[in-house]
């Protein structure tokens, strides 16, 4: 028997519900015994990627279709050039994104709602805590083990989760690609509850979305968005910071340098302009 949308989105709620609690309540045993363990964060982080990302996906696949490989654009071949291209894109994205990102750091909320913001900044504060305990000493086999948890995990179970079964329910529910690229950027980036990141995370979800819906292969934002948490991780390594600290990386567009952004969403842009042409012929 099909399965309607309503009903499809019903099975994949109530499966990522499910896997929310698992990782909630072990994640929470493990770091109330031992708080200040990187071990332990790094633990707990293994299980929210497996609990809440990726076995909701996969279990929702094999629910609600018999081709489950094919439902969440697994089945096709990587194509490099179209991998290339999405690389340079997210390179040439980083002056402009960078300005992004600080124009939403430096958001400031009306003097009525100076409480929510303080609250706010203070789950930022605590994120950049535990990001930083996550991350360890600087080491090379801490470098190595963020490398993993971090950068490959998270990269494939968030695009296994957001955009293989989240957005994948939506496009082949009939629901316009477009309207569920964005709806799911923004789901994706509202879920790191991170308000002062918000916009450029919004972005990026949905440039992975795209990245998806031009090449039909989910190997593509899943391999990009490894490499950007990978690039991160490397760039707070070399210039030994954690957390939320700020690398040279990071200043690059939003020193005034009008020039470097503009070039920069030209170049992003000419680049989306060139992958979605190659979805046209292929």
């Amino acid at each position: 028997m099909l399965l309607t949308l309503r009903q499809r989105f019903i099975f994949f709620i109530c499966i990522a519900v499910i896997g929310f609690l698992i990782s909630g309540v072990c994640g929470g045993l493990l770091l109330s015994k031992f708080p200040d363990s990187t071990a332990a964060m790094r633990i707990a982080a293994v299980i929210q990627s497996i609990f809440q990302l990726i076995l909701p996906a996969i279990v929702t696949a094999l629910i609600v279709t018999r081709r489950p490989a094919t439902f969440l654009a697994v089945d096709r071949q990587i194509n490099l050039p179209i991998v290339l291209l999405a690389f340079a894109g997210l390179l040439a994205a980083t002056p402009a994104m960078n300005l992004i990102i600080n124009l939403n750091q430096s958001l400031s909320l009306p003097e009525s709602l100076s409480g929510l913001e303080t609250a706010l900044r203070t789950m930022e504060d605590n994120a950049a805590k535990s990001i930083s305990l996550l991350q360890g000493s600087h080491t090379v086999g801490n470098l190595l083990m963020n490398i993993l948890i971090i950068g490959v995990l998270a990269g494939f179970g968030e695009e296994l989760f957001f955009r293989g079964t989240f957005m994948r329910l939506m496009t082949t529910g009939r629901i316009n690609p477009h309207v569920a690229i964005w709806t799911v950027a923004i789901v994706f980036s509202a879920m790191h509850l991170q308000f002062f990141g918000f916009v450029p995370r919004t972005l990026l979800g949905a440039y992975f979305g795209y990245l998806l819906y031009c090449s039909r292969s989910l190997w593509i934002p899943i391999i990009i968005h490894a490499a950007n948490n990978i690039m991160y991780i490397c760039c707070q390594w070399a210039y030994g910071t954690t957390g939320d600290e700020t690398t040279p990386v990071d200043t690059i567009g939003t020193d005034g340098n009008w020039v470097a952004v503009i070039i920069s969403i030209i170049l992003t842009t000419g680049i989306i302009y060139v992958i979605k042409r190659r979805r046209i012929i292929d």
